[in-house]
């Protein structure tokens, strides 16, 4: 049974405590937390492990039985290179492993003059340590554009990579395809909620390793939480859940052949 996690860039502004909440009521085992690299979160997560959201959040997570499928985002900055509590990467690690996450994620830095192949191996080692596998994102216009750039720069480590599916350009034989490729490369996949609001591909997850989870991630579909109603927020995030749903059946399940 594949993991669907909410991403809480889906639902912004709403902080991790009611992410925990609407992950809930809309039947989503996982989420997945903004720590470092986003201006938005520093008001909960800038103190690290002595953050008052840190202690409100673990109890939360435990009494919905709700789990934490990555942390993100660090930089493949020099910074790497220097063991400093003060630098964001930290933040993110320690709090990683203190709410139980299984992924951090890593995205290259703009005109950077280091090799992010070599900073991304610093980070696995680091991250190893925190019990976390570094996940390399990718991100059009970056240095690491491509997945293949991604799968270059893993290489070697124990690192692997997220991969992004859109079912608006992918069908279930390009990613059976892919999933292939990547082998135990594969962090996890993430789809767009915007292209979930029409409702899910069928199939077209259906190939999917079951211990792959599935995130669904990016800018809201629709106005704020705060402006529609928590229980019209909630309605959403369920049927971009079913949405997911729909990918991951099997056609022969529907059939019952």
């Amino acid at each position: 049974m594949n993991r669907i996690a909410l991403h809480q860039s889906t639902v912004h502004p709403l902080d991790p405590v009611g992410l925990v909440g609407l992950a809930v009521r809309a039947g989503i085992p996982s989420i997945g937390l903004r720590i470092a690299a986003v201006d938005e979160v520093e008001q909960w997560w800038s103190k690290g492990i002595g953050s008052a959201m840190l202690h409100a959040l673990v109890p939360a997570l435990l009494e919905a039985r709700v789990t934490v499928l990555d942390v993100g985002r660090v930089h493949l900055g020099p910074e790497l290179r220097v063991l400093d509590s003060s630098h964001a990467y930290t933040r993110v690690l320690e709090l990683g492993v203190r709410l139980g996450a299984q992924f951090v994620t890593a995205r290259a830095v703009q005109d950077s003059a280091d090799d992010p192949a070599e900073l991304f191996a610093v980070l696995a080692e680091l991250a190893a340590r925190y019990r976390l596998r570094p996940l390399m994102t990718v991100v059009p216009g970056s240095p690491v554009a491509t997945l293949d750039r991604a799968l270059a720069i893993v290489d070697g480590t124990t690192g692997g990579v997220v991969l992004d599916v859109s079912p608006g350009s992918q069908g279930p034989a390009d990613v059976e395809e892919l999933v292939v490729e990547l082998g135990d490369a594969l962090g996890y996949v993430r789809i767009p909620a915007r292209e979930l609001v029409d409702g899910g591909v069928p199939g077209l997850l259906a190939t999917l390793p079951p211990h792959v989870a599935v995130a669904i991630g990016g800018a809201p579909t629709g106005e704020p939480e705060a402006l529609h109603g928590v229980d019209a927020e909630v309605s959403r995030v369920a049927a971009l859940r079913e949405a997911v749903d729909v990918m991951l059946r099997h056609p022969r399940a529907a059939t019952g052949h």
